[in-house]
Parts: C-alpha cells; sequence; structure tokens
C-alpha cells in the first residue's frame, strides 16, 4: 500500500512538474524553427518533440542582426548584481539591529515596515516618480536603482533570522576582541551564508523580471533592461516574428536557469530556515 502511495505521488509530481515544462519547451524548440514549421506543428506531437531537420539558428541570427540583445541583457546583469550585493548589505544590517538591539520606537519601526509589505508596488509607483524626478534622476542609473535597494520584505526575513542567531557565538567574537561591527561582518554573515544566498537570489529574480519600474524610470535604449528592451522588439512588427521572439525568450530564460540550477540547494535549504517555505 506504500509503495501504491508514493507511485502515485511521483505520478502526480511528474505530471505537476510536466504542466509547468511543456511551455518552456516549446518556446526553446520554436526558436529554432522557422514560422511555417511552428504553426504546422503546433497541434502535434513535434510541437515538443525535436524534429531535427526543422532546426536551425536563423532566428537566432536575425534577431541579433536587428536588435543588440546581449547589450540589454548585460544592463539587466549589472543591474540586478548591485541590487543584490548593496541592498543584502544594507537589509541584513537593518534586520540584524531589529533583531539584536534595543532603542526607542523599535516595535513601531518594526510595525510600520509590515504595513509596508502589505502596499502593493503599484500604489507606490506614481508617488515614487515624482520624488526620483524632483530629484532629477529620472532617465540614470542611480534613479533607477536606488528606490529598490531598500526592501521591507528582506528586511522582515533577515530580522526572522537573526533572532534565532546564536548569541553565544558574538559574545565570543567581543571576547576575542571584535566590535559590534566586526561580529556581524565576520561572524554573523558567513553564518548566515545560505540566508544570503536565498534572499539574494530572490532579489535577483525580482530586479531581472522587473518591468513597471524600468519602463518609468528609463527611456534611453542604451541604459534599458532586457524586459523593457524585449517590449520594443515586440512591438516591431516589421521586423519580428514569432521565432525571433521565441530566440530572444530563450535568451532571457537562460541566466535565470543557470541561477536556479546552482543555488538549487541554498533556495530550498534557505528557504526552510527562514521558515517561508
Amino acid at each position: 500500500m506504500k509503495i501504491v502511495k508514493k507511485t502515485l505521488f511521483y505520478i502526480l509530481a511528474s505530471l505537476v512538474a510536466l504542466q509547468f515544462l511543456l511551455p518552456l519547451i516549446w518556446m526553446i524548440l520554436s526558436s529554432f524553427k522557422i514560422d511555417e514549421v511552428i504553426y504546422k506543428d503546433i497541434d502535434t506531437i513535434f510541437a515538443f518533440v525535436p524534429r531535427f531537420s526543422d532546426l536551425s539558428f536563423d532566428s537566432y541570427v536575425e534577431l541579433l542582426g536587428f536588435y543588440n540583445i546581449f547589450k540589454n541583457v548585460g544592463n539587466s546583469l549589472i543591474y540586478a548584481s548591485v541590487t543584490v550585493v548593496v541592498g543584502l548589505t544594507i537589509n541584513s544590517l537593518a534586520g540584524y539591529a531589529l533583531a539584536r538591539f534595543k532603542f526607542p520606537f523599535k516595535d513601531w519601526i518594526l510595525i510600520f515596515i509590515i504595513a509596508l509589505m502589505i502596499v502593493p508596488i503599484e500604489a507606490t509607483i506614481l508617488p515614487l516618480f515624482l520624488v526620483v524626478n524632483e530629484m532629477g534622476l529620472i532617465n540614470t542609473i542611480p534613479g533607477y536603482l536606488l528606490p529598490f535597494i531598500i526592501n521591507v520584505m528582506n528586511i522582515f526575513l533577515f530580522r526572522q533570522h537573526f533572532l534565532s542567531f546564536p548569541g553565544e557565538l558574538i559574545e565570543s567574537g567581543k571576547i576575542d576582541g571584535l566590535s559590534e561591527v566586526g561580529c556581524f561582518f565576520r561572524i554573523v554573515m558567513p553564518s548566515s551564508l545560505n540566508m544570503y544566498i536565498t534572499v539574494g537570489i530572490l532579489t535577483f529574480l525580482a530586479s531581472w523580471n522587473d518591468f513597471l519600474w524600468p519602463v518609468m524610470a528609463l527611456s534611453n535604449a542604451d541604459l534599458m533592461p532586457i524586459q523593457v528592451a524585449l517590449n520594443a522588439v515586440f512591438a516591431d512588427t516589421y521586423n519580428i516574428f514569432t521565432s525571433h521572439m521565441m530566440a530572444a525568450l530563450t535568451i532571457v530564460t537562460i541566466p535565470i536557469v543557470i541561477l536556479y540550477i546552482i543555488f538549487q540547494k541554498y533556495i530550498v535549504e534557505g528557504s526552510m530556515q527562514s521558515g517561508i517555505k
């Protein structure tokens, strides 16, 4: 009976996984076909099974001839990396202070942070745009990055993690002569690596997939991240076809897949430790 339940579980899990994988497989295969073959195969098994005689790199060659996609991919990688590195440092310091120190209005600050977590970005995006515009930072990289360096969700996650951090490790560091800041960077941060990787991946994905703020903050084509550049590519109905769109989407998906493959172990462990699973 136990074997039957286990078999049924794996069959059900495989079907659910297949539901998410099939669109990805169709996208990748279609990126190597011409439009006529894509629509001919769309209601057959060959939409998901490769027929090597129909596959070529023509759509990639033609797409890269029209648009410099890799420049926008590079922009996104730089923006996401800066957001992760700077954001992790600032947000973890804020979470550590909320978890370990006593200071006036600490509980009210925490309540304010939790309240901000439930406010949708759509409700704050226009005031945010007006503030950044008044500062003269619209269409600049600082204007694009600064508003999202501070993340209340990440501060809360770090605060929850540091609440259970062993105080004995910090006290032993102080006995060895480390300052409070030294204890944080030399003991707390290395001991919380899984948490940092988990929050870092979530931050990277949010930055990589963001569209609303970059389309408002950046109009210079040379500064656009890939998600905004894709919108311009898809709007070009004269030069761009379905195979080109699938090629562009495949290029955009590759960094995310690589990221997940490398850090899959840390994503699961970090999620379990932070209690967000």
